[in-house]
């Protein structure tokens, strides 16, 4: 996700670019050259992505990026990316500029005024079902829309970004935990990342990050606030989004490619996780076309 002006890099694609936001498609396999390093970002950008990597900043520890969390970079940002699965990565980028950027931060952090160039004192935050549902949908307007009005556009990335914003500085838990416990969260979530599709157990996950059960549990979720069966859940709800948006496949094919064992409980899952069923958001998609 690099931002600024568009790019003739087939794996990094600029929609759309006002003076105030860039909306972008980043896409790269893990045997691309650029994988590992596609340089540092170019604008202040929140990420939400739609497979797993493992990132790391530039001083900093890595983390695991997913369709759980929303990820920030701040303007020349250097980071490196490893991959987890054989997906690579494939995310959808959002881009303003350093004004958006300190005034959104400032309402929750006043200091951001004496870290002008770095106003995202974060790299990753967890993104809450609707905030991700809102930002495929502004995404998806953007990668739809014939005619692009800037206004509409505008509005929702400066409002996406408030939202995620005051999430971030809500959270507690992960900032409050010990550095071993971030580091076995760490853990989990590339296991959980790689492999949301199969039946994992708790004893080979705790066998894998060396803990007892119980340990593991408590650890993430206290660590989290979620246990790694809801985590999971997040996961496998949110990759079916896509194929739901944008595939023609039938939604029991859609269940079952995304490690559900039922329609009924891929369903409710997706209901649970949007507040709309996988037949709703199909059939708004079909509307929009019309």
């Amino acid at each position: 996700m690099s931002g600024g002006a568009p790019l003739n890099r087939e794996f990094d694609l600029t929609l759309l670019q006002t003076q105030s936001i860039q909306v972008g498609a980043f896409r790269c396999h893990p045997d691309h050259p650029c994988f590992h390093d596609s340089g540092p970002a170019t604008a202040f950008c929140f990420v939400f992505p739609r497979t797993a990597v493992e990132i790391q900043h530039e001083h900093e520890r890595a983390f695991v990026a997913n369709p759980n969390v929303v990820t920030f970079y701040n303007k020349g940002q250097a980071y490196l990316r490893n991959a987890i699965g054989k997906e690579g990565d494939r995310c959808d980028w959002f881009g303003v500029s350093a004004d958006i950027a300190r005034d959104v931060i400032r309402s929750y952090d006043p200091a951001v005024d004496n870290r002008p160039e770095h106003p995202f004192r974060f790299t990753r935050g967890f993104a809450q079902a609707p905030s991700y549902l809102a930002q495929r949908r502004v995404f998806n307007g953007v990668a739809r829309a014939a005619h692009k009005e800037p206004l509409e556009f505008e509005e929702a990335v400066v409002s996406l970004l408030d939202q995620m914003v005051a999430a971030v500085y809500g959270r507690t838990r992960e900032a409050r935990a010990s550095r071993h416990a971030r580091e076995i969260v760490h853990s989990v979530e590339k296991i959980l990342s790689e492999h949301w599709q199969e039946g994992l157990t708790l004893d080979a996950i705790a066998s894998e990050v060396g803990l007892s059960v119980y340990h593991l549990c408590r650890v993430f979720r206290d660590t989290t606030g979620i246990s790694q069966h809801q985590y999971r859940l997040r996961l496998r709800a949110r990759r079916s989004l896509e194929m739901v948006e944008e595939s023609e496949a039938g939604l029991v094919e859609i269940a079952l490619e995304n490690g559900f064992c039922t329609h009924s409980h891929f369903s409710a899952s997706f209901r649970n996780e949007f507040c709309m069923t996988p037949s709703t958001v199909r059939a708004g998609r079909s509307s929009a076309r019309s």
